[in-house]
């Protein structure tokens, strides 16, 4: 099955998110938006995995659940990957406030999955929050959407379930299930 790590979020943030994509969509021809359901923060995507490898995954989920703090957190500002003529590869919502305790969850796993035989990432954690894909904007600068969408950044949370979710393609939809979920210290 196709899996990865995620941090998940409670109903709060992701209705904040929606908020957020909302003027973005109101302000763009066309995109691949992420569902509300499908909101989280990656830690660490796996690819295709055997049972036996999602039973070791959870055993190491449930270690460093007991071992990282869960982070405080805030919106920080959108950004976006892979601009191209006519469009951003993909837009998302950055964070702010402890990223370092985020660090350590990702340091830490990246470690410990190593172990288990996953390669290392090679490129630099950037922790976000992706709202959609291959956007194509109307006639306005990114700049004045950032703009627009500033009030709804002001928002603090907190991150406390790590999560092994599976990704699946259910009647032409990206599906992301919550296979086993762990609580990080307080």
């Amino acid at each position: 099955m196709r899996c990865f790590i995620a941090l998940e979020f409670d109903d709060n943030l992701i209705e904040k998110l929606s908020v957020i994509q909302g003027t973005l969509k109101s302000n763009s021809n066309k995109g691949n938006w992420v569902r509300k359901e499908n909101y989280h923060l990656t830690i660490k995507f796996l690819g295709e995995i055997e049972q036996e490898q999602v039973n070791n995954v959870e055993t190491l989920l449930e270690n460093i659940s007991l071992k990282c703090y869960c982070p405080s957190l805030s919106l920080g500002d959108i950004g976006y990957f892979n601009k191209r003529e006519n469009y951003y590869g993909v837009v998302w919502v950055g964070l702010g406030g402890e990223v370092d305790k985020l660090k350590i969850i990702y340091n830490q796993m990246e470690e410990e999955m190593y172990k288990l035989g996953f390669e290392k990432e090679k490129r630099k954690f950037s922790p976000h929050i992706t709202l959609g894909r291959r956007i194509s904007i109307t006639n306005m600068d990114f700049c004045d959407i950032i703009n627009i969408n500033n009030k709804s950044f002001e928002y603090n949370f907190q991150l406390n379930k790590i999560s092994l979710m599976k990704s699946e393609e259910i009647m032409g939809r990206r599906v992301y299930t919550s296979i086993k979920s762990y609580k990080l210290k307080s």
